[in-house]
């Protein structure tokens, strides 16, 4: 079952992915930009965030400080990255430099 979802993730990623580098390596990502809701005191603020996904067979050891490069830009992981239930991607918060 897993070699199933394997596949789906690459042909993902494949096709709609954006072409990166990280470690001098080239990457798929999807870089997105969703609103978080915080809570600031006794309201909620919503802010803007770049949250990005790498597969894991890419970047097997993706950590805090990691940079991985795409359409010029660099873009850091500022939190810990996490596993998605079937451990084949990164979900991770990242910042522009």
């Amino acid at each position: 079952m897993v070699q199933k979802f394997q596949k789906a993730v690459d042909s993902l990623f494949e096709k709609l992915g954006k072409a990166g580098k990280y470690q001098d390596k080239d990457v798929l990502i999807f870089l997105l930009r969703p609103d978080m809701v915080v809570s600031v005191g006794f309201s909620q603020a919503h802010t803007a965030t770049n949250t990005m996904k790498i597969r894991i067979s890419d970047a097997p050891d993706l950590k805090i400080d990691d940079v991985i490069y795409c359409d010029d830009i660099a873009y850091t992981v500022s939190q810990e990255p996490i596993k998605d239930t079937n451990n084949l991607i990164w979900v991770c918060e990242v910042l522009c430099d």
